[in-house]
């Protein structure tokens, strides 16, 4: 959607005078179908209040061309998800759409803060531009709280002589950090530094490996190696859920190519899902495309999916799963009975396996509520006909308890730590 197809026939009580561009009704209006658009497709909207003036300020005609010059390069600067107006006090506007974190904000507003510096006439000489950001959801779920924060930014930004400031002072403060990091993790998927390891998945009975989950680690030169967890959280906070979950992918069938090339094997392969990748309808072509030259069936893909994820967007999980389950692709929640409502995903979702939450694993034993919320799950898992694994298995204590329940597979300290491709050959060949 971009701003003349969204604003519809041109009326001109919504349109500013001098400039043509939206007035702060219909600028109001066009930023709540923005946040719609940015809610249902799990986007960030930035919103810049940014003030312009010229080195000298002066007659009425020449503020006129001016604003008359700052429109066009704004328009021929921004994007086709960005739409730019005019606020009631004369700073212009301007909505960015289709954002996937902080990062991102300040990277367009930079470039264009950059780019209306260079285009502006030489009549004016180099303008100064005062901005500042508020960011949906995080800032505020309405058009007129983000109108509102970008304005007390852009204030902000003026008292202490910035060309721009985020409302929020976390981001300010750490947006330097975010951008190097989030350049440093895209450098990495091609340098080497990203590096798959393997955790097998057993069953409960014999021991026998029956799926192998895909780990994805950063070997960061100064910081050293970060873990899974770690790095599925900053990948989120970045908006690179999805070139991180496909590099997982790619590398995990290419060792599954190498595992099962001299057998007919049943063994599943399971990759875990970030909530934004699931929740992305471009995951789903990703998957698509490259289950296309795999060299496993999907019904030996497993997608581990975020409990939370799915509670929280029912309606676009709904979709997502169901063009999984269309695949063949088998579907499994991790971390269930952490959230709420759980056993309302087994219901009306074509979920295939739960995989218990590790607290619930580890305090089932010692604490009541947790053992009842295990026992709870095991038994409407048992009657819905769902498998269960049990996640952070820790000792054979543990492990008798939830056989006795039930559970089918287990993963965990109590088989190891995650390994290379190669030592679950091995595995694999020993019969382990």
């Amino acid at each position: 959607m971009n701003q003349s197809t969204a604003a519809g026939p041109r009326h001109p009580a919504l349109y500013d005078a001098t400039t043509g561009l939206p007035n702060i009704l219909l600028t109001r209006e066009l930023l709540n179908r923005w946040i719609s658009l940015a809610q249902r497709s799990d986007r960030i909207v930035a919103v810049l209040d940014l003030k312009v003036l010229a080195v000298e300020e002066g007659e009425s005609r020449t503020e006129q061309r001016k604003f008359q010059a700052v429109t066009a390069a704004l328009q021929s600067i921004i994007r086709h998800s960005d739409f730019s107006g005019i606020s009631e006090q004369g700073t212009f506007i301007v909505t960015f759409g289709n954002l996937f974190s902080p990062g991102d904000a300040n990277r367009v507003v930079t470039r264009l803060m950059r780019e209306l510096r260079r285009r502006t006439p030489l009549e004016f000489d180099e303008p100064i531009l005062t901005g500042g950001i508020s960011l949906y959801p995080a800032d505020g779920t309405d058009a007129d709280s983000l109108l509102l924060n970008a304005r007390s930014a852009r204030d902000a930004a003026a008292r202490k002589g910035t060309g721009f400031e985020f409302y929020s002072q976390r981001i300010s403060q750490n947006i330097v950090q975010y951008t190097i990091l989030e350049d440093r993790l895209l450098q990495a998927v091609s340098t080497g530094e990203l590096v798959a390891r393997y955790r097998p998945h057993y069953r409960m009975e014999g021991k026998q490996i029956e799926s192998v989950e895909a780990l994805v680690y950063w070997q960061h030169p100064e910081l050293g190696m970060i873990s899974p967890g770690a790095l599925v959280g900053l990948a989120e906070d970045l908006g690179l859920s999805i070139r991180v979950g496909t590099f997982v992918l790619e590398q995990a069938l290419l060792a599954y190519g190498k595992w099962t090339r001299n057998s007919d094997s049943s063994l599943e392969l399971l990759i875990y899902t970030p909530a934004p990748s699931f929740i992305d309808q471009r995951f789903v072509s990703i998957v698509t495309s490259v289950l296309d030259n795999a060299p496993l069936a999907p019904e030996r893909l497993s997608l581990g999916l975020p409990e939370s994820s799915i509670l929280q967007n029912p309606e676009k999980s709904s979709t997502v799963l169901a063009a999984f389950a269309e695949l063949g692709i088998k579907l499994s929640v991790f971390g269930f009975g952490a959230g709420h409502a759980s056993l309302t995903a087994l219901i009306l979702y074509p979920l295939h396996r739960l995989t218990l939450d590790s607290t619930l694993v580890r305090n089932g034993l010692s604490d009541t509520r947790a053992r009842l919320l295990v026992e709870t799950t095991m038994a409407a898992a048992k009657k819905l006909g769902k498998p269960v694994t049990a996640s952070g298995l820790q000792t054979e204590e543990q492990a008798a308890w939830l056989r006795s329940l039930g559970c089918s597979r287990a993963q965990g300290p109590l088989f190891g730590s995650p390994v290379t491709a190669e030592e679950i050959g091995e595995l694999l060949n020993t019969g382990r």
